[in-house]
């Protein structure tokens, strides 16, 4: 079944690219929406799970656009720093851009701890669809 999902992202190359820019978007109107809730601190509030899913998602995504952009095997590190910075970059707009949002550094910690927990799923997807050469077997 996962293999099937890959395959036709990889096959139709636009449906990663749309996903990217729909999560993207998403993502950012999640964040930067002005909030009516005042700022709490609470380690195990499902503000950090969410966090962890929205940006492991964006990283597995972005993951799958750069596999279809080419028959080589993407460079994970790569992929995730720019999940982490995407994170990082969302707590300082919330910090520069007066919507009532509070930056809190376990923001980031749950966005960098979803966007390893992407390339451990990536590793293991690419792993199944690229040769040891780096290249792409579909």
């Amino acid at each position: 079944m996962v293999n099937k999902i890959i395959h036709f992202f990889l096959k139709y190359k636009h449906v990663p690219g749309a996903l990217l820019a729909l999560s993207t978007i998403l993502i950012l109107i999640v964040t930067l929406y002005p909030s009516t809730k005042s700022f709490s601190f609470n380690i195990w509030d499902y503000d950090k799970l969410g966090h962890f899913i929205m940006f492991g998602a964006w990283t597995f995504v972005y993951g799958l656009f750069r596999a279809s952009k080419n028959t080589r095997k993407p460079n994970l590190w790569i992929i995730f720093s720019l999940g982490s910075f995407y994170g990082l970059l969302i707590e300082l707009l919330q910090y520069v851009v007066p919507t009532n949002r509070n930056p809190e550094a376990l923001d980031v910690v749950a966005d960098i701890i979803g966007a390893l927990f992407a390339i451990i799923l990536l590793k293991f997807v690419f792993n199944s669809f690229y040769k040891k050469g780096s290249d792409l077997t579909t």
